[in-house]
């Protein structure tokens, strides 16, 4: 299925009962259907040099890692991370590091293999890993073992993929505006 927001697209059913994590930013959770899509992949394209991914998914992962309406407090695990995360400003963001779990990788493919694994263990409420080049059928693993599980996947990759195929059920590329 395909919407029309411009650089937003989706893939699938994103029925009204599906999990859906508050994006904290009301007028996206209102063209994201409720927020931000669970069980399915989701791929945020960013441009080279930018580091703003994290400020958009930082308010979801703050009410995961804080826990929300009643919810227990959730695992979150960022797999890859260009930057080692900086903890002061991640609790300023407003999450709770004693359910942060942050790995680094040696190998490009070791971040696909990585991720699987956070997937498939089902003991995450999101994964976000970034990973740059991957194949069709790692992406399509990736998605679904994101469909088995009511986990928050979010691949942040290069723009520069935009225009390769993706199984992923939402594809959202990140721009900046000057100043």
């Amino acid at each position: 299925m395909r919407i029309d927001i411009p650089g937003v697209e989706r893939r699938g059913s994103l029925a009204a009962g599906s999990m859906h994590v508050s994006s904290g930013f009301p007028e996206l959770d209102a063209m994201l259907g409720g927020g931000w899509p669970g069980g399915g992949l989701t791929e945020l394209l960013v441009e080279p040099g930018t580091a703003a991914e994290l400020a958009l998914l930082s308010p979801a992962l703050a009410r995961l890692t804080c826990g929300y309406a009643g919810a227990d407090p959730a695992w979150v695990m960022l797999i890859a991370p260009p930057w080692i995360p900086y903890a002061p400003g991640l609790c300023w963001q407003g999450l709770a590091l004693s359910r942060l779990l942050v790995t680094d990788v040696c190998r490009p493919a070791d971040v696909l293999w990585a991720t699987e694994a956070a997937l498939g263990s089902g003991s995450c409420a999101a994964v976000i890993a970034w990973a740059g080049v991957a194949s069709r059928v790692a992406l399509q693993r990736l998605h679904l073992l994101a469909v088995k599980r009511p986990v928050w996947s979010v691949l942040v990759r290069p723009a520069r993929f935009r225009r390769d195929r993706s199984p992923a059920m939402m594809r959202m590329q990140l721009h900046l505006q000057p100043g």
